[in-house]
């Protein structure tokens, strides 16, 4: 794979983090789906921890799991590259966490209750999905209708997920 002729960042990093967004939105979706159903929380405060907490888990778990399989598999520690690369994918899970966090404030603001924000938190993390499927239709040159449909089969998977994680197990 070559370097995107804009930016210059390899189409493998970009591969990873965009891996890694999708992997925290729907991780988040699942806890914040689970957490809510199982009532583990009670007011916003509660339900922001658990999001950040998540958000914070789920990087450092993958850049912990990545210097450890870099050390089996290379039998070597990563390079200053490679940790800036692990950074670079840090930083791609903390967006989707602050977007999160973000919907959920902008909620409260417009006067939704803790169920609202909640579901309206839910909504734009299914968004982001949605948003990556019809993005990589048009990437990938399909026309719009299969672009949107792309965005539905990715928002539904994310969908699928979260019933899943409710139904079985928080």
């Amino acid at each position: 794979m070559s370097d995107d002729p804009v930016t210059g960042v390899p189409h493998r990093q970009k591969l990873a983090e965009t891996t890694m967004a999708i992997y925290a939105a729907i991780t988040l979706l699942g806890v914040i789906a689970a957490a809510s159903w199982k009532g583990l929380f009670v007011d916003e405060l509660e339900l922001i921890v658990i999001i950040i907490a998540t958000t914070v888990t789920v990087a450092v778990a993958h850049v912990w799991a990545a210097a450890a399989a870099h050390r089996l598999v290379a039998s070597a520690p990563l390079s200053r590259a490679e940790w800036l690369e692990e950074g670079r994918l840090f930083v791609s899970v903390l967006i989707i966490g602050g977007l999160a966090i973000a919907a959920f404030f902008f909620a409260q603001i417009i006067g939704l209750q803790l169920a609202g924000s909640v579901a309206a938190t839910l909504l734009m993390l299914v968004a982001v999905l949605f948003v990556v499927g019809v993005v990589g239709g048009r990437r990938e040159q399909r026309t719009w209708a299969r672009s949107l449909g792309l965005g539905l089969i990715d928002a539904s998977i994310g969908i699928v997920i979260l019933v899943v994680k409710v139904t079985f197990g928080a």
